[in-house]
Formats: C-alpha cells, structure tokens, sequence
C-alpha cells in the first residue's frame, strides 16, 4: 500500500470551504482509482509519554485549526498513475486551484509512505 499524506494549517474562518473542496478533491481521485480519501481534524496535537506532538514540528497559529489529509493507493506506480488520469481533469484542476486561495500553499506539509521498503534505502 502507498499512502500519501498532507497537513494543512487552515484559518478556522475558512475550514469549513477547505472541508468541502478536500472532500470534493478526495471524492474525485477516488472516482479515478484511489482507494481512499480521508480528512482528519487534530485531536491532541501535544505529545504523550515522554514523546513529541505535532506542536513541537509545526507552527500552528491560534486562530487556525491542523488538517490531515491521506490519500491510499495500491502502489506507487498506482499513484503516478491515478495522478496523471486526474491531471487531465479539469474539475480537479478547478478545486485543487481554489483550495490554494483557501491554504497556503508554501505552509502545505506532504509526505507519502509505503508499505514496502524502498529499494533505494536497502542498497
């Protein structure tokens, strides 16, 4: 499995048009063979037992709340692909581009994380 993961710092004024756009953004992505698309609000963004929380990494101001966003794949190649067919979707386009009037963009953290092991990290 491939998942692909993102965390938003939206402005609690304007969570509520992230939300829709996300799930919007999700559902279609889903439409072209994504497996899942999910969005998580923070519960509790400090750290436990001695570990860190998102806090001590990320920047979150008080009037804005931490959004997760996960999108899961079969594989990478999967995801290449899924991307590539929703490229070429202009309703994808449209709110992909609307949400970065919503988020900014550069305030984005993406990370994708597999299953199997990269073969680049076994040599």
């Amino acid at each position: 499995m491939f998942t692909v993961i993102c965390l938003f710092r939206v402005k609690l004024k304007d969570l509520d048009e992230f939300v829709e756009l996300s799930r919007k953004s999700g559902d279609l992505l889903k439409s072209h063979g994504a497996l899942d698309h999910n969005i998580y609000f923070s519960n509790k963004l400090t750290g436990s037992q001695g570990s860190m929380g998102f806090l001590n990494v990320v920047d979150v101001e008080e009037d804005e709340e931490l959004v997760l966003g996960q999108s899961i794949f079969h594989s990478e190649d999967h995801y290449h692909e899924i991307m590539r067919k929703a490229g070429f979707d202009d309703i994808i386009q449209y709110l992909d581009d609307h949400i970065k009037n919503v988020v900014e963009t550069t305030r984005i953290i993406t990370s994708s994380f597999s299953t199997e092991r990269s073969k680049e990290l076994e040599a």
